[in-house]
């Protein structure tokens, strides 16, 4: 997300024309923002696929799969704006580009809706296992993570949803640095 200090209205439904002026405006930043997200997102799936092993029962299995697809989508999703900006739009001027390039950064968004959609559901499993498994504090942070995350999926309609990721994010990636590090100190988490 630093990299797009200079491009803060990336992801918002109702500014599609101002991301992709934005964008191409800043292009080194959209570029290294979308590597930064691929990378993360890919990174986030294997995290997924882990935490989906460990904990072991099928409902478990069922939401880190869930995570996973939905980062590996949202993660294609995340090329689009690479082809905004290298190809798209230094071949075309102005009004031209514009229904090219809102359909470009239209699918990125609703790739990252159906991710967050993906995610809360997953989140929710995984959480609910978590409880089962009397891991207690980290399934209450899961349950709230996926109960935020689910209401981001209707981004690509409503600001209001896209704004919503100020709270879903931070619970969800909390969940993540605090579940990894059980799984890197050996911690069980299986019910």
């Amino acid at each position: 997300m630093a990299f797009l200090w200079e491009i803060p209205v990336a992801y918002r439904p109702t500014d599609l024309d101002r991301w992709a002026a934005l964008s191409f405006a800043h292009p080194q930043a959209t570029v290294a923002s979308a590597v930064s997200f691929i990378l993360g997102l890919v990174a986030l799936a294997a995290w997924a696929a882990g935490l989906g092993r460990q904990v072991g029962t099928p409902l478990a299995r069922f939401g880190a799969s869930s995570i996973a697809v939905g980062a590996l989508f949202n993660a294609a999703g995340c090329v689009t704006p690479l082809v905004l900006v290298s190809h798209l739009l230094p071949g075309c001027e102005g009004a031209a580009c514009a229904p090219a390039a809102r359909a470009l950064l239209g699918v990125t968004l609703s790739l990252d809706a159906l991710f967050n959609l993906l995610l809360g559901v997953g989140l929710l499993a995984l959480g609910a296992e978590l409880w089962r498994g009397g891991a207690r504090a980290l399934a209450l942070l899961g349950l709230l993570a996926g109960l935020a995350s689910v209401p981001v999926a209707g981004q690509p309609f409503s600001e209001a949803a896209a704004k919503l990721l100020g709270v879903a994010g931070p619970l969800w990636l909390v969940f993540v640095l605090w579940s990894s590090v059980r799984l890197w100190r050996g911690a069980a988490v299986r019910p």
